[in-house]
């Protein structure tokens, strides 16, 4: 058995997909989402590796202050982007990270065995 927390920041941001064509083309344009940034963590005990409220501030102190402007960034990108600075800057090895647009839609990341 194994046991993971997750916890979820809820971010304002904007981004285009430079490529879209056809009737998507309106997506080359820069437009608004509020971005779903979830992240999962394996622990090793029930008084937590890390906080849920420790891990939300990673998370805000990543994204920055405000709306965040991703320019051509896709949610594939943002959840690497994510995952990277966690493990690199937070020595934090996360199991999973999603990001989605206004919890809709999205991409997740997850660590490979």
């Amino acid at each position: 058995m194994s046991t993971t927390v997750w916890t979820r920041v809820t971010a304002p941001g904007f981004h285009r997909w430079p490529n879209a064509t056809g009737p998507r083309s309106y997506l080359a344009d820069r437009h608004r989402h509020l971005f779903h940034l979830t992240v999962h963590v394996p622990v090793a005990h029930d008084d937590r590796d890390v906080e849920f409220h420790d891990l939300q501030d990673l998370i805000r102190t990543w994204w920055g202050p405000g709306t965040r402007e991703c320019g051509p960034a896709s949610c594939e990108d943002l959840a690497r982007e994510l995952w990277t600075f966690l493990q690199n800057d937070c020595h934090l090895t996360p199991s999973r990270v999603e990001v989605s647009e206004d919890g809709e839609s999205g991409a997740i990341v997850t660590e490979v065995s």
